[in-house]
């Protein structure tokens, strides 16, 4: 079912806005993006160098990071978490590497939580920028939780003190381990959505929260065979899963890639932006879709402008990536950050697919993303709110890549595409 909407071009004399002289002009290429920056040693051949114990120089401790599904262990803030300015820590677990409560050499490395744990003192540096770790010992009261459960561990990386990293997946008894963080540990904690905590993180926390999400929830997606259906199992300290009925059937992580553009208008003085009927009311941003299997992504682009607008498209430029390890249906994508030509002006909108799909003037999204840069003190709720007040739509937070293509296109003044000035094609 489609819906048609017409409109006419702009005059070619119309006069651009000028940016704001609070806002940065800006390259053409992306800022780093929220879940880039992980600080973490994470190449093959560092990760290959692990082998279960302490090697000489090396440090005798782990870290662990708690996950379960798309929820991360952060320490409780007394503020809104909503709040982009107030900055919130991961909660790491140190442990020494030759702790009884690790096995780390069997080929399904796991946390084995016992009742026996209490935590030491805090440790005197945090796991990385924006998170905060304690040791955990072995002398304990007696606490009334399930002893000798596995949980497994995939490991992360290593860290700036050459520790080895970890998620530890925690789904399987989720409640009961945060009530042992909080009782028995003293710890003051809690299971947060990452969605919800991105404007509070520090972008190294954020990467690195990003990335125990991203594989823990593979590993949960991938519990049998896509070729015999047999029960896997992680093996190679979780880098991998392998088939239990048949050793050649191998499992590796997998990114989705999606492809999102910001599409200019023929004249070059609108943007496109369109809105699902899942998303939040009010909110228009670039639209995007999946990259289908032998497909460019510079055909991606077209095709699915096409389908959800049925706009034509000519020339794609890549500016920039964004991971995104919150994806749908558990999964991680990887965003490529695209501006695009428009051929024409006229939307059908495909109301399969899409609830709206609009040109916004260059001065409408101006005074958008303004409203972010120039009220950082409030809320993204708040933010929204205005936004909605004033304008009759709002735009991503800068936790999105759509944000940063909407902010790149109207800080440069101008079109993008110049007229018979074409970007070569691959």
């Amino acid at each position: 079912m489609s819906t048609l909407v017409s409109i006419e071009p702009l005059p070619e004399k119309i006069q651009s806005p000028t940016p704001s002289s609070a806002l940065n002009t800006p390259s053409l290429k992306l800022d780093p993006q929220f879940f880039t920056g992980n600080p973490l040693e994470r190449s093959l051949d560092v990760l290959q160098k692990f082998d279960g114990s302490a090697a000489p120089g090396a440090s005798t401790e782990v870290s662990l990071i708690v996950v379960s599904g798309r929820s991360i262990c952060v320490r409780n803030s007394e503020n809104d978490a909503t709040n982009p300015n107030i900055d919130q820590d991961l909660q790491a677990l140190l442990l020494g590497v030759n702790d009884p409560q690790l096995d780390l050499n069997s080929e399904f490395i796991s946390f084995i939580w016992q009742r026996d744990q209490v935590p030491g003192e805090a440790a005197e540096h945090g796991h990385a920028s924006g998170s905060s770790s304690v040791r955990v010992s072995e002398s304990c009261p007696e606490a009334d939780y399930l002893a000798g459960q596995r949980l497994p561990l995939y490991l992360l990386g290593r860290d700036q003190e050459q520790r080895w990293t970890f998620a530890v997946d925690i789904s399987s008894c989720r409640q009961g381990f945060l009530s042992f963080l909080k009782t028995s540990c003293g710890l003051d904690v809690k299971m947060g959505d990452l969605r919800m905590l991105m404007p509070t993180l520090s972008r190294e926390a954020c990467a690195i929260a990003g990335q125990a999400v991203a594989l823990a929830q593979w590993h949960d997606a991938h519990q049998y065979c896509p070729r015999c259906g047999g029960p896997t199992v992680p093996v190679e300290t979780g880098l991998r899963r392998r088939c239990t009925l048949d050793v050649a059937h191998k499992l590796y992580p997998r990114t989705d890639p999606v492809v999102i553009m910001l599409v200019e208008s023929p004249d070059g003085n609108r943007a496109l932006l369109g809105r699902s009927k899942k998303f939040t009311s009010g909110m228009y941003t670039c639209l995007s879709g999946f990259i289908d299997q032998c497909e460019s992504v510079e055909e991606a682009v077209r095709r699915e402008v096409r389908e959800e607008a049925r706009v034509q498209v000519d020339q794609v430029h890549i500016l920039g990536t964004q991971p995104w390890p919150i994806g749908r249906y558990g999964t991680c994508e990887l965003m490529l950050g695209c501006f695009a030509k428009a051929k024409s002006y006229e939307i059908m909108v495909n109301t399969d697919e899409m609830e709206d799909v609009q040109w916004y003037d260059r001065s409408e999204l101006l005074a958008a993303v303004q409203l972010y840069e120039q009220n950082k003190e409030e809320t993204m709720q708040s933010l929204q709110q205005r936004s909605m007040e004033s304008l009759g739509f709002w735009i991503p937070p800068p936790v999105a890549v759509a944000h940063h293509l909407i902010r790149q296109w109207v800080l440069h003044g101008e079109p993008f595409f110049p007229s018979g000035n074409t970007l070569p094609k691959l």
